[in-house]
């Protein structure tokens, strides 16, 4: 059973630090309801805990999740210039090759509510355009360097996945309908 990017976001978060329902709603742009709907399904099939202190992963949900997790190396917000497709920039380094073409892993962050989506590639001469293999120094250096300071170590055939919207709750929802993507298929 693949995991939606609901469920995939809140297991990210939650294995990273306890955190109740309000400030996961935050950390994922997803809406309170949204978010304890969510919560309440993952803790009735027994991969979470709801407590006061807040929520944690079950030894069962961690096993469930660290498959489709540990591809995900870090995920941070960018500041980016010109190769920015909305006001907000939030990029995930994926140790996983994609299944689907870039255009494709775009029109699904778009319909998860980002404005726009860039599929990068690493390799030995850096970070490059997924689509075409075109340096992504050659289109603006400025912004080449704000990755590389971002994701200072990328592995070979590393993946980042950057997901743009008008606010962080539409990037962020965006990019982890994309990140399901890459998760390993169960």
């Amino acid at each position: 059973m693949t995991e939606a990017a609901a469920a995939l976001q809140l297991a990210y978060h939650v294995g990273r630090s306890r955190l109740g329902r309000r400030r996961l709603a935050l950390a994922t742009g997803l809406s309170e309801m949204a978010a304890r709907v969510e919560l309440e399904r993952l803790r009735d099939r027994g991969l979470i805990r709801i407590e006061r202190a807040g929520v944690e992963l079950t030894d069962a949900g961690s096993a469930h999740f660290a498959p489709m997790l540990e591809p995900i190396r870090g995920i941070c917000e960018l500041a980016l210039t010109s190769l920015r497709l909305g006001l907000v920039a939030l990029a995930a380094q994926v140790r996983a090759e994609e299944r689907s073409a870039a255009w494709i892993l775009r029109d699904r962050a778009v319909r998860g509510g980002a404005s726009g989506l860039l599929l990068l590639a690493w390799d030995d001469a850096g970070w490059r355009f997924a689509h075409d293999g075109e340096p992504v120094s050659r289109r603006n250096a400025r912004d080449a360097a704000a990755i590389e300071y971002a994701f200072a170590d990328p592995q070979d055939e590393d993946r980042l996945v950057i997901a743009f919207g008008s606010t962080l709750p539409q990037a962020s929802l965006g990019l982890w309908h994309v990140l399901a993507d890459f998760a390993p298929m169960p």
